[in-house]
């Protein structure tokens, strides 16, 4: 049923809240940036430019842009004569508060991970299937840095998830992408945790930087089904070690 009018208006119309000026000009603006009318290291139009383009006032048009600035879309440079400037905000713009909610609905470790499993073996066989030379060159250059830390349990696990989250990368979907680039700090910081206190850190992180390199092999000779099959069976080896308490902790748990 619908609402009764109020002088005229339908309560829900009354309720509805009617943006502010500021708001208005950042939302057109933002979807400019966007739409990639403005590209990153773009300046925006003169100021003087702007607040006759919208008829506004430049006190609101400095408050439309301290909104943008704090969506990340843009720097405003003190001084500078370029002032606003196109900056691209990247995955870490949706870190912190995706971990905020994963704190507030009480996730565990165990669901990262399990999530995890589910999505990047089968990344790993698109990314076999389509990976260029170059990613693959690219993803021997992270084995490379494996290699190196690979005796140092708190360097590791950084870029071994770094490895995990390039690999989703090259399969070329940006929902797989960005998810594992969110995920990544949580991974990495519990996995450093965990293998700093392995009484045979190195010879574990021996083994997953081997297993890493096989997959890579498998990348390069496109065998997708078996890069597949081999990821599942790793992450399920892998998982057992690191999140045999994952169950009871939580992400808010994890020490910063």
């Amino acid at each position: 049923m619908a609402a009764a009018p109020v002088n005229g208006y339908r309560a829900d119309v009354l309720r509805r809240r009617i943006p502010k000026m500021a708001e208005v000009v950042a939302a057109d603006l933002r979807q400019r940036i966007l739409r990639g009318e403005f590209v990153e290291g773009d300046s925006l139009s003169p100021e003087s430019a702007l607040v006759e383009e919208y008829e506004i006032s430049r006190p609101t048009l400095r408050e439309a842009l301290r909104l943008l600035e704090a969506q990340q879309l843009i720097s405003v440079r003190r001084g500078s004569h370029k002032g606003a400037v196109v900056s691209l905000p990247g995955s870490d713009l949706a870190v912190d508060p995706f971990t905020i909610l994963l704190q507030l609905r009480g996730a565990t470790l165990n669901d990262v991970y399990r999530f995890r499993m589910i999505f990047e073996p089968q990344a790993v066989r698109i990314a076999a299937e389509k990976a260029s030379a170059q990613e693959i060159s690219d993803l021997r250059e992270l084995l490379d840095q494996e290699a190196r830390a690979r005796r140092d349990a708190k360097v590791f696990p950084g870029v071994a998830w770094r490895f995990h989250t390039e690999l989703v990368r090259l399969s070329g979907n940006v929902t797989m992408t960005l998810v594992a680039e969110t995920l990544e700090r949580i991974s990495e910081r519990h996995a450093r945790t965990v293998a700093s206190e392995w009484p045979d850190a190195e010879k574990q992180l021996d083994r997953a930087y081997r297993a890493h390199k096989k997959l890579v092999g498998l990348i390069a000779d496109r065998q997708g089904e078996e890069a597949e099959r081999f990821w599942a069976k790793h992450m399920a080896t892998v998982g057992k070690q690191l999140i045999s308490d994952a169950d009871r902790t939580r992400i808010i748990e994890l020490p910063e």
